[in-house]
């Protein structure tokens, strides 16, 4: 069966429905949900994870009415509680219309999702599919630009998703790990090579255990001889995992001088430390938010990188497969995206 009005009547009809029901957003905060209500996910005070909203749909017997509801409370700012909880669906982001055929929900967007930052989509995504697919009739859930086919960083069509496609906060250890047993590379005293170091790391706050590796190279441990291969000051502003990538953002004091040490050493002891934790096969660095072609010496700091164990003086050494070709786009903090 297929669901499709037009966008003018049912928006229409949905604010009428808001205004007779004298719906209210606080209300969602409700400890206990009532009978028939679903979660919304909306984003975190500090925007780098999820806080659930019970909210009773106003149209639960019309998948398409629930679903222009549910997209417009998660992108309603002015009635948020901005302490605890802030939109998901972000400003700028418009829904241009949404059609669901035999179970499957197409929700599209205007151009203004196309601007949003790697981390800022995954978590849009997330919040949005998360919302949506616990609506009766909505099996699952596909993006559109403007008509197009929202793409994957490896330039393929992101095609249905549903509620195992993402991995959230408090929805799976996989997330957050206690503790982890991870190996560290450090820079060698002379600074032109890596110096291996296995330690284990306790994750703390929610922090992403490869934020925790990559802050972890800042201090050198007591009894080794070695040096810090990051810059002083240097900030792991976000990092997340998509498609087997993990996709770190640092400050612009990467950019610093660091006297002695190689630019390669830099670059490949974040990027051999992060991937010896498992959880992806390749790293791909941007400056607040932006890529950087080169770091220094380093020519191609923007594309993807697999570890050179080389510097750490192996045999073994698979080095970053560094091509036009490979180049991603920018796109964990708190969501996973399974695989599945």
């Amino acid at each position: 069966m297929k669901y499709h009005y037009s966008v003018i009547i049912i928006i229409a009809c949905f604010l009428m429905s808001v205004l007779m029901t004298g719906c209210d957003i606080s209300r969602k905060k409700e400890e206990e949900p009532e009978q028939g209500s679903i979660v919304l996910y909306y984003l975190n005070a500090e925007e780098d994870g999820f806080e659930k909203a019970y909210y009773k749909l106003d149209n639960p017997d019309d998948p398409v009415l629930a679903s222009y509801e549910v997209t417009y409370h998660l992108s309603d700012a002015e009635s948020s509680s901005k302490d605890q909880y802030k939109s998901s669906i972000y400003d700028g982001v418009i829904v241009n219309s949404i059609v669901i055929n035999e179970g499957v929900e197409t929700i599209d967007f205007g151009a203004g999702y196309r601007q949003l930052s790697p981390v800022k989509e995954i978590l849009c995504r997330a919040a949005v599919v998360n919302s949506l697919i616990q609506i009766e009739g909505v099996d699952s859930v596909r993006f559109t630009i403007n008509g197009d086919s929202l793409l994957g960083t490896d330039g393929s069509a992101i095609g249905d998703m549903n509620e195992k496609t993402f991995l959230l906060e408090g929805d799976s250890d996989q997330l957050y790990d206690d503790s982890r047993t991870v190996t560290l590379y450090y820079s060698n005293e002379k600074g032109d090579g890596l110096i291996e170091y296995e330690t284990t790391l306790d994750t703390q706050d929610n922090i992403p255990l490869e934020t925790r590796v990559l802050e972890a190279l800042k201090e050198v441990p007591e009894g080794v001889e070695c040096l810090s291969p990051l810059p002083e000051g240097v900030k792991i502003n976000q990092t997340q995992i998509h498609n087997n990538v993990c996709y770190v953002d640092l400050s612009q004091e990467i950019e610093n001088i660091l006297p002695g040490v190689e630019d390669k050493v830099t670059v490949y002891a974040m990027v051999n430390s992060v991937i010896s934790i498992g959880s992806a096969s390749s790293v791909q660095f941007t400056v607040n938010g932006k890529k950087m072609k080169n770091l220094h010496d380093f020519d191609s700091f923007h594309l993807l990188m697999t570890c050179d164990y080389s510097l750490s003086g192996k045999k073994e050494t698979k080095t970053s497969e560094q091509s036009d070709e490979n180049e991603q786009e920018e796109t964990n903090i708190s969501v996973i995206e399974n695989e599945e």
